[in-house]
């Protein structure tokens, strides 16, 4: 994987270590590496920090910038690190229920609102992996049905994805270990789509995470053959010794998390890093091109590490089978572990429950009957099986509105690459510069960061080419491992800029300052805009098609409002746009062209609204009366303004972005439940209740009856 970062005993405390294995600075070059010290150039201090003593005026030494609120070496960088990783969470979890749900979202909120209320569940591949229903099953019950229960998963495992830096502190320089933090946190689609309830970044995150124990593992294999540390000596990023001083306790107990000479069984990290890949399976079905990435991206890795100049690549293959051989029974053991890992997690998950089960043979029937375990096996891998060949089947069907599959390539590829412009240019481009300087510039490059370029710049080319519609989550798989690379080229401007410093030239700290003040301002400005100010509205190149216009969160509030209040159907739909008049679908309301409302069945279901339908303007004029909301295309709108327009208020909105517009009337007289008055204990006063509202009162208790598993499974 390449050679592990060391601290230099003879730089300060608070430096920046360069990799061991580099070639040797030059003498103008020796103290490149380091962070800010005050511009000190005298030895380190014994405890690590730079002596900034003035003999000529005896004035105090000064310690590292920040040291004595962040403390120095890796503790600060450990620090700054759970710093961001708590700024990430903190920018996920604001405002997270406010933007109305995407078609995606709504899609898999009623679903997982209906395997809640039935106890009824089957994996069903067109909406992907099932660990986010199951979650948000639970979420739903302690949270409510709300936006941001629905939200909450993909929010906290994007939020603490920053913090999987340190799984790469052997092999990052301590400022490249920030830089990649900050990246996770902070890049703009990552952030947009760590507040989507969609399994692109729990698959990217969970594969992130399975990969950094993976190289633990490694770390934890190879750490027995180095020199054995002095008593007493602080660690550092690669085991060395920083200096002769004793930490102190809090500085210990952090740091000896990350210690490898605490945690040296590799078995350990693989067995975890299986565990995440089951549960990166578990959140999607694309989990598998991750582990052909890691193959394919290992394979170039592994090659130029085996015929790298001095080292003899077949006589290492040769000890490497020789181990293999002589400790068969270790390895075999540990793989059927693994396997087992593997197996027990995907089958908890994708194993169907209650009535959707086979034969009546669901998960928790097996788990009361071992001896059904067999058949839930077989119809679960039949399911799996299923969903796998709809997904990796291929299509022959050109994408993106061309007459040619290398038409529809190019056309998402050219889409691909315009989302990473105006939302990731930063972490783009930064990749490039930090794989380019490690690969040719760096005397040894790491292995470990040629191996995330080879897999993010695979992703780029390759996505494009596997997706049936765009969305810019699919880049949210490349911008992930390439957040290593990036943070290596952020890094290195960083460093420039500190040399730059040292030796008083102020045009190249102005040019870095300058560069890195781009940097951040480009991520602030397209993430505040993006992700807060307009996630509904923004562009094509960051908001998917099929997401609703913002217009629609006030309609949604006043629906609400309006239905417990009232007797009768709630919300109409009218027009053959939306009304296909079923009256047994499965899915509800039934009436309703399903796919082409999405996301209104989540509203109108989870608030247990009545919903009824008209196709024509007949079959409105012979409704007795009609209810409070109508919904149509906005190309019935004449019809409907001449039967509504004295009674209710019309709304013109969007259904996609940008596209099919909308009309709803609200009847301007309808009562409103958040007119009743509250008592002074904050429970509603009886002002008057309606037999609608015991009657919807009596609906949500038979609903909630129904919530308990079924029998069978």
């Amino acid at each position: 994987m390449g050679a592990a970062p060391d601290d230099d005993a003879s730089t300060p405390g608070d430096g920046d270590p360069s990799p061991p294995g580099d070639d040797p600075p030059d003498a103008a070059d020796a103290h490149a590496d380091d962070e800010p010290s005050n511009g000190a150039t005298g030895p380190p201090a014994p405890d690590g920090s730079a002596d900034t003593t003035d003999p000529s005026d005896g004035r105090p030494p000064r310690g590292p910038v920040l040291a004595d609120y962040l403390g120095t070496g890796p503790e600060r960088t450990l620090r700054l690190v759970v710093g961001v990783t708590v700024l990430a969470l903190v920018a996920r979890l604001l405002l997270l229920g406010d933007r109305v749900q995407h078609f995606d979202e709504g899609r898999v909120a009623w679903w997982t609102l209906e395997f809640m209320r039935t106890g009824s569940f089957r994996y069903r591949y067109i909406i992907h992996g099932p660990f986010i229903q199951h979650l948000n099953t639970w979420l739903f019950s302690l949270l409510g049905t709300t936006d941001f229960a629905t939200r909450l998963v993909p929010a906290v495992v994007g939020g603490l994805l920053p913090a999987t830096a340190l799984l790469f502190r052997e092999h990052l320089r301590r400022t490249e270990l920030v830089a990649l933090a900050l990246f996770l946190s902070f890049d703009p689609l990552l952030l947009y789509y760590s507040r989507f309830s969609r399994s692109t970044i729990l698959v990217a995150g969970f594969s992130f995470v399975a990969f950094g124990f993976l190289v633990r593992a490694y770390d934890a294999y190879t750490a027995p053959g180095r020199a054995p540390e002095a008593s007493g000596a602080v660690a550092t990023d690669g085991g060395a010794a920083a200096g002769a001083a004793t930490p102190d306790v809090t500085s210990t107990r952090l740091t000896d998390l990350f210690d490898l000479r605490t945690t040296r069984r590799p078995a350990v990290y693989v067995h975890v890093a299986v565990f995440f890949v089951a549960l990166a399976f578990a959140a999607k079905e694309n989990a598998v091109v991750y582990v052909l990435c890691w193959l394919g991206a290992g394979a170039l890795v592994t090659d130029r590490l085996l015929s790298a100049p001095g080292s003899n690549g077949f006589a290492r293959l040769e000890a490497m089978l020789e181990r293999l051989v002589l400790n068969a029974g270790y390895y075999l053991g540990h793989a059927l572990l693994a396997l087992g890992v593997l197996g027990a997690v995907t089958l908890f998950f994708y194993a169907p429950r209650g009535a959707a089960a086979p034969d009546g043979v669901g998960l928790y029937a097996a788990l009361g009957d071992p001896t059904k375990l067999p058949a839930l096996v077989d119809s679960t891998s039949a399911s799996i099986r299923t969903g796998l060949e709809y997904w990796f089947g291929g299509s022959t069907d050109p994408g993106c509105n061309k007459e040619d599959l290398v038409g529809g390539y190019l056309c998402y590829l050219g889409r691909f690459a315009e989302s990473l412009a105006l939302y990731a240019a930063p972490l783009t481009i930064l990749s490039v510069v930090g794989f380019v300087a490690e690969r040719y510039a760096s005397g040894r490059a790491r292995g470990l960061v040629m191996f995330a370029g080879f897999w993010g710049f695979a992703s780029v080319v390759g996505y494009p080419l596997g997706t049936d519609i765009y969305g810019s989550w699919i880049t949210v798989n490349a911008l992930v491992p390439l957040a290593i690379p990036a943070a290596v080229g952020l890094a290195l401007l960083f460093r420039w800029g500190v040399q730059a410093y040292r030796e008083d030239d102020g045009l190249s700290v102005v040019l870095v300052l300058t560069l890195l003040t781009l940097t951040a301002g480009f991520a602030g400005v397209q993430g505040v805009d993006g992700v807060y100010t307009e996630p509904e509205e923004g562009s094509d190149a960051l908001v998917q098609y099929a997401q609703p216009a913002g217009d629609w969160r006030p309609v949604i509030e006043e629906m609400n409002t309006i239905a417990p209040a009232n007797e009768g159907d709630d919300v109409l739909f009218h027009g053959s746009y939306y009304v296909d008049g079923d009256s047994s679908a499965v899915r509800t309301p039934a009436c309703v062209k399903w796919f082409k409302a999405l996301s209104l069945p989540w509203y109108t279901e989870k608030a247990d609204m009545q919903v009824a339908c008209t196709n024509s303007t007949a079959d409105l004029d012979a409704r007795e009366s009609v209810p409070p909301v109508v919904i149509a295309r906005a190309s019935h709108q004449d019809e409907l303004d001449e039967r509504l327009g004295g009674s209710h208020e019309k709304r013109v909105t969007s259904i996609r972005r940008d596209a099919i517009p909308t009309v709803v009337y609200i009847d301007r007289t309808a009562p409103r439940a958040d007119l009743a008055p509250v008592g002074a204990t904050g429970a509603a006063v009886d002002s008057g209740v309606t037999p609608r509202d015991r009657r919807h009162t009596g609906r949500a208790r038979l609903r909630a009856l129904d919530t308990a598993p079924a029998a069978g499974g």
